[in-house]
């Protein structure tokens, strides 16, 4: 009699625990989440504008600071050509003097004159023009010289626009792990509140004890630290896009889904090869080969220049009484010039170019190798994520399958509520470590196409899933 008893009220909880779970459906989980405050999922996320990922580039290339900075200094290199060119056409001036008493101008120059003189006044303007014509390739050699600093600003400038796309798809691609996380914690809350909510009626039902209950209760104050983690985390990711942008934004975005779907990659000797094309190991050939070009103008400082000078104007003097010629005058002559001595500034020009052909040298060498070693190390994370990818799906469909299977054991009375909540505990993991994995993926893959000097973009998903 005893026996048939206590099967009776084990049907008896079994049955309960089913109307139970029947009647406490979405519709009732969603009123309980409307009276506490919470939002659903879709509701938490939809806040904000929307920024698509090319939208998010573009205005990353139009307002970031590193970019408009690249752009300036290309203009000022552009600049120093034009000057460093000027050296090949002439050089005119035009200088008027006046003088009273007893000094006298020199149309060529400035007033001279120290002898005793009678005082009259004088007036005199002209233009001199100094043409170089020969320099033994110095004017040549600074010239290529700013041409190859011109275009390695130029490189310079594509390797700022490089690192700003990637900067923007590591955060775009990190604010979707975060948004992804903020999804896995929003649907353990409701789960682990929709089972908080069961055990309670069969608590006060008496139905089951007060242990089951408080075991669920932490778990679901676990769940919801977690949550509001996950948030502030993703809001956190936001402010590095307004950052990655180079712009001051508003907090909230809702961004464009990225379809995870993994490539072949192709092998590393190919992608290490690509990766000397790199804008950054190129604007550093151009600057040693401009380095290579100044060395060469300051070592022919040696030689002598050879200039054309000719000048031309007029004089005037205000004393009619005095018997001189008035009117216009001109000149020409040549000039040889050749250094002799200069305090050793020629030397010292010398050690300073070939220093800095050393300096550029070694820069070009350690880019070459940081290049090869992010090459490398993307390449790898590229493969290890694949295979995580793989692992943390085969995770979450056996932890799923666990928790189905926890849950129909505590319903028929054969299991505990810790097998449930720690089937929770396991599926959330999974999901987790999944939805990292896949971003992680996509955040190593984008890195890799940088260092290996790619200028292919990510292929977007249009459709939000």
């Amino acid at each position: 009699m005893h026996r048939q008893t206590s099967i009776a009220i084990r049907l008896l909880s079994v049955c309960l625990s089913a109307m139970f779970l029947f009647t406490l459906t979405s519709p009732a989980l969603a009123q309980m989440e409307k009276q506490s405050g919470k939002l659903s999922p879709k509701e938490s996320l939809a806040q904000g504008r929307f920024l698509g990922f090319k939208e998010a580039v573009e205005l990353a290339l139009q307002n970031h600071p590193a970019v408009q900075e690249g752009n300036a200094n290309l203009k000022a290199s552009e600049a120093r050509t034009g000057q460093t060119r000027s050296l090949y056409y002439p050089q005119v001036y035009t200088n008027a003097d006046t003088t009273a008493g007893a000094g006298r101008p020199n149309p060529r120059f400035l007033v001279g004159g120290a002898l005793l003189q009678q005082n009259q006044s004088i007036f005199a303007a002209g233009v001199i023009a100094n043409q170089r014509i020969y320099d033994f390739g110095v004017t040549s050699n600074l010239v290529e010289s700013s041409q190859l600093a011109e275009r390695a600003q130029g490189q310079d400038v594509n390797a700022r626009r490089a690192l700003v796309i990637l900067n923007v798809q590591r955060t775009y691609l990190n604010s979707l792990k975060r948004r992804k996380l903020v999804q896995i914690a929003e649907e353990t809350v409701r789960e682990r509140g929709l089972i908080a909510g069961q055990i309670e009626a069969l608590y006060r039902q008496q139905l089951k004890s007060k242990l089951d209950w408080n075991l669920v209760r932490v778990e679901l104050v676990n769940a919801e630290s977690f949550l509001v983690r996950s948030r502030n985390d993703l809001k956190s990711s936001y402010a590095d896009i307004n950052r990655a942008m180079g712009v001051v934004g508003q907090d909230d975005y809702v961004l464009e889904d990225i379809a995870i779907d993994v490539k072949p990659t192709r092998p590393l000797d190919s992608l290490i090869s690509d990766s000397l094309s790199h804008p950054e190991l190129q604007r550093l050939k151009e600057q040693t080969a401009s380095a290579e070009a100044k060395l060469r103008a300051t070592k022919q400082q040696y030689f002598p220049t050879i200039s054309a000078i000719a000048s031309g104007g007029t004089f005037e003097p205000f004393d009619a009484r005095q018997n001189q010629q008035t009117g216009g005058w001109w000149t020409a002559g040549a000039l040889v010039s050749m250094p002799l001595f200069t305090g050793f500034l020629i030397e010292n020009q010398i050690h300073e170019a070939r220093a800095q052909k050393n300096v550029s040298d070694a820069a070009t060498l350690n880019v070459e190798q940081a290049l090869t070693q992010q090459v490398t190390n993307s390449y790898l994370d590229t493969i290890t994520f694949v295979q995580q990818i793989k692992l943390a799906e085969e995770q979450v469909k056996t932890a799923e399958e666990a928790l189905q299977l926890a849950k129909q054991r505590y319903k028929l009375g054969l299991g505990t509520v810790v097998e449930v909540t720690q089937s929770e505990v396991a599926v959330t993991a999974a999901q987790t470590r999944l939805a990292e994995a896949q971003y992680d993926y996509k955040i190593a893959e984008v890195t890799l196409a940088y260092s290996a000097g790619e200028r292919s973009q990510l292929e977007i998903d249009s459709t939000l899933h």
